[in-house]
């Protein structure tokens, strides 16, 4: 894996990641809705989410289920 790619990887795990930890600040579906779709999600992942968050896993575990599909070894678009 190149610099580059491991840059990609980590800015787009790190953005998902302060996402969500946002959303429990202030809970508001159709903003993280909106902001993980602008992190470069598809929309199938961003529902995904959304119906884990709704199952009330923690964002540890929802980072870990996407790390197990590697989401985060996507090709950036």
């Amino acid at each position: 894996m190149s610099t580059t790619d491991l840059m990609l990887r980590t800015n787009l795990e790190g953005r998902v990641l302060r996402t969500l930890q946002a959303y429990f600040r202030r809970s508001n579906l159709v903003l993280l809705r909106e902001s993980l779709w602008a992190t470069g999600l598809s929309e199938d992942q961003v529902e995904e989410i959304i119906s884990l968050l709704e199952q009330k896993y923690t964002v540890s575990e929802i980072m870990d289920i996407l790390r197990e599909k590697n989401v985060f070894d996507q090709p950036a678009s």
